[in-house]
């Protein structure tokens, strides 16, 4: 989940700013036993495959440093604050030895970019149709929360992207990379994320209770 708070528009969480370092990422199984709810543990494995493990430090990209299985980030210029500093209060390597804290971390971030996706009208996708690279999927609540990697504030990618009625093409839908938020709606389409959203339009297929 990636977006280096003030760093990015509309404090969206760049934790994509890493997205060209490869990381295995956490299994759902390791997430909950760190404390993860079963019923978003396969969505949390599917972001945390394009982020990192509980022990990841990405390198240093124009002065931000993020860390662990969410990649969350600092301010531009320091070890500690943005997104990092905003969710966690001890150092980064507290933060990374204590896989329980970037869980509940996450948990919040997610939880607040829900309601922001909300509050600015993105939830209005919901149900929608979206199609990216010859793979389409229907938008779902994960595929909405993914997408928030881009931000969720007015102007942001997704926001551009429903303001275009789905145009995936339309000006101010891919990052700097040209990466589109529409490879994040297909890619996070129909997990359980009802743990953050309190309701569920997607599928769970881990049996509550599974660990080892």
């Amino acid at each position: 989940m990636r977006t280096a708070s003030s760093f990015f528009a509309n404090f969206g969480f760049f934790l994509t700013l890493t997205s060209s370092f490869a990381f295995a990422g956490e299994s759902a199984v390791s997430l909950m036993n760190a404390g993860m709810a079963s019923t978003c543990a396969e969505y949390a494995q599917n972001v945390s495959k394009s982020e990192g493990n509980f022990s990841s430090v990405s390198p240093v990209v124009n002065g931000v440093t993020c860390y662990g299985a969410f990649q969350f980030c600092s301010a531009k210029g320091r070890t500690d604050g943005g997104t990092f500093g905003r969710y966690y209060k001890g150092t980064p390597q507290q933060f990374l030895d204590d896989p329980s804290a970037q869980i509940n971390a996450w948990l919040s971030y997610q939880r607040n970019e829900w309601s922001a996706a909300q509050q600015n009208g993105m939830t209005s996708a919901l149900g929608k149709e979206v199609c990216y690279n010859g793979t389409c999927a229907t938008i779902t609540q994960s595929s909405v929360l993914k997408a928030c990697q881009f931000g969720c504030g007015k102007g942001g990618k997704l926001d551009n992207l429903v303001r275009s009625g789905m145009n995936c093409n339309a000006p101010g839908t891919a990052d700097g990379a040209g990466t589109s938020v529409c490879r994040y709606l297909v890619s996070g389409a129909g997990y359980d994320v009802s743990c953050i959203t309190n309701s569920s339009d997607g599928t769970n297929c881990i049996a509550p209770g599974i660990r080892s």
